[in-house]
């Protein structure tokens, strides 16, 4: 099945008005039916101090929220983006999605970095769930920020049947490029799945926003210091569970859920 990808990027502030104006700013260059991804924590702001989560910000990504699901029902348009999202009295970092039906899928990042622990909590759940395209149902999933370090993760969520990654992070540090770039093209050709990476606009990016293939090749990698969004074809008949099937699960076994 052949679908497109509206990637984008920018550099969120602590202002979800202003965040939503970005984010909606570049949803315009996407048409009907794409598939927009955008980077973590983009609509509620995000930083190595989370001091400045509150319950005004928690009112604001709530209501930006239901802008975002209005708009995607106008454009017939998936979205794919990160916030921090306050639930039951608890912060979490999540990668969110919205459809063109108001059907919301919202993964609660699992292995949080250590200047989250004690302010966000962990969710407890690694999930996938649908996008549905044009009569057909992709079986995808999202991984957040640091999670491109624990492999087993994205074998889970390959084994249980996704078809996309979606990977959004926020890291600056050019000497982390070079690593975390390759360990996505790790991610994508060991598991033989498109993932699709989203970070926030910055020279000093510490990964890349780009689209990988199956095989491990960078089909685009967006500027680093440009806020853009770039459409992008994929195939998801390149997908496949060769590698997948050849584990040796009596010696190492990651069990389907």
């Amino acid at each position: 099945m052949e679908l497109t990808i509206s990637l984008a990027q920018f550099k969120p502030s602590f202002n979800v008005s202003d965040n939503l104006q970005k984010m909606v700013d570049l949803i315009i260059f996407s048409n009907n039916n794409d598939i927009v991804v955008l980077p973590e924590g983009c609509l509620s702001g995000y930083s190595h101090n989370l001091d400045f989560l509150d319950e005004n910000v928690a009112k604001d990504v709530e209501r930006a929220m239901l802008e975002l699901q209005q708009i995607s029902k106008e454009k017939n348009i998936h979205l794919i983006f990160g916030s921090c999202i306050l639930e039951n009295g608890s912060w979490y970092n999540a990668g969110i999605y919205i459809s063109p039906k108001g059907i919301k899928h919202m993964y609660k990042k699992v292995n949080l970095a250590i200047h989250e622990r004690g302010i966000l909590k962990e969710g407890n759940e690694l999930t996938c769930f649908d996008i549905e395209l044009r009569g057909n149902k992709i079986k995808s999933s999202i991984q957040l920020c640091r999670e491109i370090r624990f492999p087993e993760q994205w074998k889970l969520l390959s084994l249980n049947g996704a078809e996309i990654i979606f990977y959004l992070t926020n890291v600056i540090g050019s000497e982390h490029l070079s690593v975390w770039n390759s360990h996505l093209v790790s991610r994508a050709a060991e598991n033989q799945r498109y993932i699709v990476s989203s970070n926030i606009t910055d020279r000093e990016q510490g990964c890349s926003s780009m689209v990988i293939s199956p095989n491990g090749k960078i089909l685009r990698q967006l500027s680093s210091n440009s806020e853009t969004t770039e459409r992008i074809k994929i195939d998801l008949a390149d997908n496949s569970d060769w590698y997948l099937r050849q584990g040796r699960t009596d010696l190492v076994d990651v069990v389907k859920i």
